[in-house]
């Protein structure tokens, strides 16, 4: 009932070529991997870790985004309802979060940029700001009319889950630095994942602070990382990071999430027994509900490859129906 699906050197061969071996280079230098087989199976890892952790950063950006929103509209904006307002037109943002701003509530005509008819709405105009905006809005400082914005208030309500619930705390810059340094390591993550590079491939761990005129230069917290097992415990240590900034920003959310499949699945890939099964690249194995004669006999096969940490795919005659990954974290 469990039938085995057996490797393809010349798929493999194909595989590669697409690919290009410039680009598997790389896991067989690092990882070790001895043919195109082994290689395409970390190659795959990778790509699973990296459609994982994406999700997540994701949900981290649209969360983040929200917070930042409905703080700032109760303190500055004419238009929108309470919680949603135009902010972004009543604070002193940098040319580059204007140009941001600008790139949504205008459109482009020859040299000239005009505004849109009818305006987007404030929920638009946010929800179309890429990760990136976000870290620098904490380089603002006064409003249109030359105030000081108080950002201690501001993030004490954009961080309901952070341990530091006094406005005063944010109000230092080296604490807002630090939460500049979180927000950029999680953009610089996504953007690592958005260019199809490899995520394990990771420089040097830097404190978490920030480079400026006549501060002590950035600490280096850790190498970068050399074997595999380095590689895994950055990933983790990123992850952490990633999952952390989710809890301050919404407990309810990150207790939802911790609780998901997609949390688990993370923290298997970066088990180094997962690792080292992508690496044996195992074929699936096919079941065929048509032919299961019982209940039973299903679980069996399904125990099976568990067992193996095999995938399998579920069909029903000719049709698929599924696959499963089969492995435990």
């Amino acid at each position: 009932m469990l039938k085995l699906i057996t490797g393809n050197p010349a798929g493999n061969l194909a595989h590669v070529q697409a690919l290009s071996h410039a680009r598997l280079s790389s896991y067989r230098s690092f990882f070790g991997a001895t043919d195109d087989g082994e290689a395409l199976g970390l190659y795959q890892w990778n790509d699973d870790l990296s459609a994982v952790l994406f999700r997540t950063i994701s949900l981290v950006e649209v969360v983040l985004r929200n917070q930042f929103h409905h703080a700032m509209s109760l303190r500055y904006g004419a238009v929108g309802g309470q919680g949603s307002k135009d902010w972004y037109a009543h604070v002193a943002l940098s040319s580059l979060s204007k140009a941001k701003i600008m790139d949504v509530t205008h459109y482009k005509q020859g040299k000239q940029l005009l505004p849109r008819v009818p305006a987007p709405s404030p929920d638009d105009v946010v929800s179309g700001l890429t990760f990136g905006f976000w870290p620098r809005l904490l380089d603002l400082t006064v409003d249109v009319h030359r105030q000081p914005v108080a950002w201690g208030p501001i993030l004490v309500d954009v961080l309901p889950g952070h341990r530091q619930r006094q406005a005063g705390y944010w109000a230092k810059l080296k604490h807002r630095d630090a939460l500049f340094a979180r927000l950029d390591l999680c953009n610089e993550l996504r953007n690592r994942i958005a260019h199809h590079e490899p995520i394990w491939k990771l420089g040097p761990l830097m404190a978490e602070s920030r480079s400026r005129h006549g501060s002590p230069v950035v600490v280096i917290q850790a190498p970068a990382p050399t074997t595999p097992a380095d590689a895994l415990n950055r990933l983790r240590t990123l992850y952490d990071r990633v999952i952390e900034l989710l809890g301050w920003l919404s407990p309810a959310v990150a207790a939802k999430h911790s609780a998901s499949d997609m949390h688990l699945r993370c923290l298997n890939l970066l088990q180094i027994n997962t690792l080292r099964d992508y690496r044996r690249a195992l074929p699936p194995a096919e079941i065929d509900l048509a032919t299961v004669p019982n209940l039973r006999s299903l679980r069996k096969a399904l125990r099976y490859a568990a067992r193996r940490r095999q995938p399998v795919l579920i069909k029903d005659g000719q049709r698929l129906i599924g696959n499963l990954s089969c492995t435990t974290p």
